[in-house]
């Protein structure tokens, strides 16, 4: 997660990288869930609680700002 968007990483090896504003992010109890063009590219596991519910505030602030 970085102040311009999202990325996915499997050890050295960048998957793929979207700017907040052309994701839409999901908080479903304490798992962020993550959707590009429609469909979930990503969900996380957030603790503690409540964690999801911030994350998701940055990314609605980062993608609007």
């Amino acid at each position: 997660m970085t102040s311009r968007g999202l990325q996915l990483w499997e050890r050295s090896a960048l998957l793929w990288r979207h700017p907040w504003p052309e994701l839409r992010v999901l908080v479903d109890g304490p798992r962020l869930r993550v959707h590009h063009e429609g469909r979930e590219t990503g969900n996380m596991l957030l603790e503690p609680a409540g964690a999801a519910q911030e994350v998701r505030a940055v990314a609605t602030r980062h993608a609007t700002g």
